[in-house]
């Protein structure tokens, strides 16, 4: 039987030699304890292993509202880019290096809106999966901007810590962007 212990990017595979305990030989004896995990907490590390890769560029003008999302992401196992509006995101994206994989966006930003700044980064990165967020009027405020938008793709504030990760999580899994025509 052997056992798969995680180190950084890759796995590595050891003998198990112990009930309740690993032999490890690296010159000298080292034990190291381990326990089993339950499926339940397996799947949830499991899960975490898989956001630990994902980016989200967060965009909200207000700081205390921007704030509980990034801990909530963060927390997650998310990593997060944040930005105040429309020229902070799109200054966040060019400096980034890697691939942001969900924008998450008031819609009502000072300046461009949030649907513009969708647009723009939409052009530079056309896989990029969006989330719309907004306390006025629900999803109505994306058809007002002319948004073709499902309703996965947009949450309505107040929201809970649960109904954010929910939300990233189907649209992370929904595999594609919001804009697949436009409104009409």
């Amino acid at each position: 039987m052997h056992v798969f212990v995680h180190f950084g990017t890759g796995l590595l595979r050891l003998p198990w030699t112990h009930v309740g305990r690993l032999r490890v030989n690296l010159g000298r004896q080292v034990l190291l304890p381990f326990r089993r995990m339950s499926s339940a907490r397996a799947e949830t590390f499991r899960r975490k292993m898989l956001q630990k890769h994902k980016t989200i560029l967060l965009i909200d003008d207000e700081a205390p509202q921007r704030a509980f999302m990034r801990r909530v992401l963060q927390d997650a196992g998310y990593n997060v880019l944040e930005g105040a509006d429309h020229d902070d995101a799109l200054a966040v994206h060019r400096q980034y290096r890697g691939r942001i994989d969900v924008l998450v966006t008031d819609i009502s930003l000072p300046g461009r809106n949030g649907y513009v700044l969708a647009r723009a980064l939409l052009d530079a990165e056309p896989g990029l999966n969006v989330i719309f967020i907004s306390g006025l009027a629900g999803a109505e405020i994306c058809r007002y901007y002319g948004m073709a938008t499902t309703d996965v793709h947009f949450l309505e504030k107040p929201f809970n810590a649960a109904d954010l990760l929910r939300r990233v999580r189907q649209v992370l899994e929904s595999g594609g962007p919001f804009l697949t025509r436009t409104a009409t």
